[in-house]
């Protein structure tokens, strides 16, 4: 099939930190509604992440009550993620309780990796001023750096599913999941 894949996920939440992981260079944080963006924020996220998978993001998930995280280390954009409403990205996985939201599509650049920069940006996420006490992640059982950055960030496993893609991703469906949606927050 046409750019089929079959991938094992674990299911993280986080919870606001007290004690914040710190990444190893100086990091310049942005968390903004997507739809505040400006022209030259938009060319770096292309750049780092690809214009197909933005122009893909920013039409599935994209509305006012979606963010997405800019970490700049100077003026290079080092990391990027997007924080999605439960209501835009409920109908793909179907474990996503209603207001919450949902950390996706995250990206260091490979200039940037090994400094602790996803952790910490995960952190700013959790803690940050968006109006939510719960906040979803996951990573692919073999990624190893993504599920030793969620846990330096205080991610807590609360299960697992498997993702069935076709079409590189346009069309999913979320099979065998196992995920305890009795979250109390």
């Amino acid at each position: 099939m046409l750019g089929y894949s079959k991938i094992k996920h674990d299911v993280f939440i986080f919870e606001k930190q007290t004690e914040p992981f710190e990444a190893k260079i100086k990091i310049n944080t942005l968390c903004l509604p997507v739809n505040q963006l400006s022209k030259a924020q938009w060319h770096d996220v292309k750049s780092l992440q690809g214009k197909l998978a933005v122009s893909y993001l920013k039409w599935r998930y994209g509305s006012p009550e979606t963010y997405v995280l800019l970490a700049y280390a100077d003026k290079a954009l080092a990391h990027i993620g997007w924080v999605v409403p439960a209501k835009k990205i409920m109908s793909r996985y179907p474990f996503v309780t209603k207001n919450s939201y949902f950390i996706i599509a995250c990206l260091t650049s490979p200039d940037f990796r090994g400094m602790g920069i996803y952790p910490s940006q995960l952190q700013k996420i959790v803690n940050s001023e968006i109006p939510n006490q719960l906040y979803w992640g996951m990573a692919a059982c073999d990624n190893i750096p993504s599920l030793k950055g969620i846990h330096k960030a205080g991610g807590i496993k609360v299960g697992e599913y498997v993702q069935q893609k076709w079409l590189y991703g346009c069309f999913s469906k979320t099979r065998s999941c196992s995920v305890n949606t009795h979250i109390s927050s």
